[in-house]
């Protein structure tokens, strides 16, 4: 019996390592294609807060049955969200900052009625902290949402 609680205690051990260890290379991973959009433009690096992270999950967790990319959590702080088949969180955070083709920097403005929000969100000069999480929606395929603070995408203001 002393084996098995023994046994079962390293099982427990392990299995939290090994979350904790994903959740960080997830927070890396985020991190880097962030900060690489970031350090393109000359703006500063983010940072991970995990109070944006835990409003993130919290968020996702609601939309997990839809996933409905096109809702928003109407929360106090900047937001991208990306859904799809399959892809990895570095393409959803790819798939925003791709959207820098339909952006003039000059007119700051989103060209021919094309997106370009959630990309002006990533390099928002002005957002110092991220937070995100990534789920396996209801149909079976990824859900990634990030959390900006300060949010960016102010009227009349250029992101960099």
């Amino acid at each position: 019996m002393k084996l098995f609680i023994h046994h079962l205690f390293f099982s427990a051990i392990l299995a939290t390592t090994l979350v904790i260890s994903h959740a960080q290379d997830n927070q890396k991973e985020f991190l880097d294609v962030h900060n690489a959009a970031r350090a393109e433009v000359g703006v500063p690096p983010l940072k991970w807060n995990q109070t944006l992270a835990l409003y993130a999950q919290d968020f996702a967790n609601k939309v997990k049955h839809t996933c409905d990319n096109t809702m928003s959590s109407n929360g106090p702080y900047g937001e991208n969200t990306a859904s799809g088949y399959v892809f990895t969180t570095t393409d959803a955070v790819n798939q925003w900052i791709g959207e820098e083709t339909n952006y003039d920097h000059n007119l700051n403005v989103c060209l021919n009625g094309k997106e370009c929000k959630h990309y002006k969100q990533v390099v928002w000069k002005d957002s110092l902290y991220l937070g995100c999480a990534n789920i396996t929606c209801g149909a079976g395929w990824p859900f990634v949402v990030c959390e900006y603070y300060p949010p960016g995408n102010v009227n009349g203001a250029k992101p960099y």
